[in-house]
């Protein structure tokens, strides 16, 4: 059976109601795309860093103290030891952490000073550092490292004030084991 029409008159559109309803499309489109917020999971957060303070065996000294700041792969620490307890060691380094896994391997530089005072007087050396080390990320904020620092040394004062003998050029490796606490603030 064929399909008759029984209207021969045109279709007419009004063009009159598309341009308001497309302009409240759009606004509603931009105050959508202006007001959304992404998920939980999608937000960026900014790197704040981390502070993390510790203790080291061996290294600068038989014992030390250290305050270390990280922010992505970089960080500054600051160690304050003792070898005899009779002398200060005081060293800050700057250090490059490669990698996000639980071991993180390290290299850095930095400046190493030990002053140590007698009953003839005092003495002092200035050392330059390379420590290179692991970090292991246990649980948590808590670390452990080994660290296995290249040191040579850059300037001395001697007890004996005549004696201009110049510092050992040699370079000397000392290793040394940290345990340190991070937190982010």
């Amino acid at each position: 059976m064929p399909l008759k029409l029984t209207s021969a008159r045109p279709v007419r559109h009004s063009r009159s109601g598309t341009a308001p309803a497309a302009a409240l499309a759009l606004a509603l489109v931009l105050a959508l795309a202006t007001t959304a917020r992404p998920a939980v999971g999608q937000v960026a957060v900014p790197d704040r860093g981390e502070v993390r303070l510790g203790v080291s065996l061996g290294g600068t000294g038989l014992v030390g103290l250290i305050a270390e700041y990280r922010r992505g792969g970089w960080s500054g620490e600051l160690t304050l030891g003792t070898i005899t307890f009779r002398e200060v060691s005081v060293s800050v380094a700057g250090k490059r952490y490669f990698g996000d896994g639980r071991f993180q391997p390290a290299v850095g530089v930095g400046l190493w000073s030990l002053t140590a005072w007698t009953e003839d007087g005092s003495g002092s050396v200035l050392i330059a550092r390379v420590p290179l080390a692991v970090d292991w990320a246990i649980t948590g904020g808590h670390a452990m490292g080994l660290e296995v620092a290249l040191n040579r040394g850059l300037a001395v004062n001697r007890l004996d004030p005549e004696d201009d003998t110049p510092p050992n050029t040699t370079i000397v490796p000392l290793p040394g084991l940290y345990y340190r606490y991070g937190w982010q603030p």
